[in-house]
């Protein structure tokens, strides 16, 4: 009975361990754990930065010219010159560089707002020379005009030329700006807009120059007068913008490139002239014969066109 009892036992311990082995092998096998998941580049944070390039500005000005007046009393004046008035445009451009601080703010994963101030100092300037001719002929004076009988023809027309220079010396903005965030999420797109100043300039002279009839003598004489004008004013205006801002990563810490385009306006400058000098042949030092008047004022419109690049360090 003993005999027979042992391998029965043997047995039932024998499918217990098989029946053990089978549902060991039906569980299903536990999976490795997953990897931990890519950092997402945050944008929020105080950031400082530098940037380079150039401005290409575009300032109209209009120009206006009194007549100028040969007195032959002293009460009054006889023209000799009629006045005028044009409009001229020129183009001061050149190298800009500055830097800028910030503060962004990521407000979902794909929108980015901040506030942005840069200083800049640029170097703007541009020189235009015009020159016309003219004829006048008044009651009491003739300028470029030939003679009528008793009275000598004059030599040549009558010139008007003028040479000026405008120029920006430094600008600064204030702005807002708003940005999409695509790509992997280092790199952003943005729209941006609002205050921007700087310094504007203009100076120049007007040189008028002829020969004109000096009244009830029968004769005529040169003459030339020259007015300075010149004003420089820091201007308040507006500025709007796009660019593009992404992240480095082969440096080390959390520096961005940015590639931007502004357009500036910094409003209107005005100036008056001053008279620097006049001279006048045969026509005497006595203040009943002298030359006066011809003042020059201008009206100048600044705006600027920015392209630029930079880098940022964010904290």
């Amino acid at each position: 009975m003993r005999n027979k009892l042992i391998p029965s036992l043997a047995g039932v311990a024998f499918s217990f361990a098989a029946s053990g082995f089978a549902f060991a092998a039906d569980m299903p096998v536990k999976a490795a754990p997953a990897p931990p998941p890519t950092p997402v580049y945050n944008w929020t944070g105080w950031y400082v930065g530098v940037n380079a390039g150039a401005s290409m500005g575009n300032v109209k000005t209009d120009f206006n010219g009194a007549p100028l007046l040969w007195t032959q009393f002293v009460t009054s004046g006889a023209p000799i010159t009629p006045g005028f008035g044009f409009s001229d445009t020129s183009a001061p451009s050149g190298f800009i560089g500055g830097g800028q601080i910030g503060y962004n703010w990521q407000y979902s994963p794909v929108i980015v707002v901040g506030l942005e101030a840069d200083i800049q100092g640029a170097l703007e300037r541009e020189s235009d020379n015009l020159s016309s001719q003219f004829t006048f002929s008044g009651a009491t004076g003739r300028c470029g005009v030939p003679g009528v009988p008793g009275v000598p023809a004059n030599v040549g027309p009558c010139t008007a030329a003028t040479s000026y220079t405008t120029q920006i010396d430094w600008f600064g903005t204030v702005r807002a700006r708003i940005g999409y965030v695509w790509g992997n999420g280092e790199v952003m797109s943005y729209l941006t807009g609002g205050l921007a100043y700087g310094e504007v300039k203009i100076n120049g002279t007007n040189a008028v120059s002829g020969t004109f009839s000096i009244p009830n003598t029968g004769s005529f004489s040169p003459f030339s007068l020259t007015q300075t004008f010149g004003q420089s004013h820091v201007n308040t205006g507006w500025v709007v913008g796009y660019g593009t801002e992404g992240h480095l990563p082969l440096m080390p810490g959390n520096w961005t490139w940015r590639i931007e385009g502004l357009y500036m306006d910094l409003g209107h400058l005005d100036s008056t002239s001053v008279t620097s000098g006049r001279s006048c042949a045969n026509c005497g030092s006595n203040v009943v014969n002298d030359l006066v008047g011809g003042q020059v004022t201008t009206h100048s419109h600044f705006t600027d066109g920015i392209l630029r690049g930079g880098l940022n360090y964010r904290f």
